[in-house]
């Protein structure tokens, strides 16, 4: 399956991973989100491409958020939230990341695939979907599918904060760079 005709069973795929994510922690990631005084995103590789659009977009909503390693980046601490993203759960950066806000008091959420291979956490969020280390059953790539519920995850988090915090459009458009 090739092309345009990949894309019913893309959504379809799609829709299963998130038929099967659990609706409260959905919320409680949300929830941690908006309470946050700031909010650090890290990822690695394609994975942290979606996680710095999304700081990007959390940043339009009027949060303070920062992709880690980033150089304006400033220091985490209490009352502050480290998102990583692990499609495996356990990465050698991600895990140094982890064990950094953990010795600065922020608190922690994990996106992965591999609740069990997380370590410590305040909170892990499981997108089962597809990772590169899988038998390849999806008809996207590698971690592509992960990699794409990553994406849509984002997107419907900063739809929850956006209602929330009571955003609109404009609101986010005000804060959208207008320099290029």
């Amino acid at each position: 399956m090739t092309g345009l005709a990949a894309l019913g069973a893309i959504l379809a795929e799609q829709r299963r991973v998130f038929e099967a994510v659990d609706a409260a922690g959905f919320d409680a990631l949300a929830t941690r989100m908006a309470a946050a005084r700031r909010v650090f995103l890290y990822g690695v590789g394609r994975n942290g491409l979606v996680l710095q659009a999304a700081a990007m977009r959390l940043a339009h909503l009027g949060i303070d958020a920062h992709f880690v390693g980033q150089l304006s980046a400033p220091p985490a601490g209490p009352g502050d939230l480290v998102l990583v993203a692990a499609a495996l759960g356990s990465l050698p950066t991600a895990d140094a990341v982890i064990a950094a806000a953990r010795r600065v008091g922020a608190a922690i959420a994990v996106v992965t695939a591999r609740p069990g291979a997380v370590p410590e956490s305040d909170l892990i969020l499981c997108l089962p979907a597809q990772t590169m280390a899988d038998a390849p059953v999806s008809p996207l790539p590698l971690g592509s599918a992960f990699e794409l519920a990553l994406h849509l995850l984002c997107e419907m988090l900063l739809l929850d904060l956006a209602a929330r915090l009571g955003r609109s459009h404009a609101d986010l458009a005000a804060r959208h760079a207008n320099l290029l």
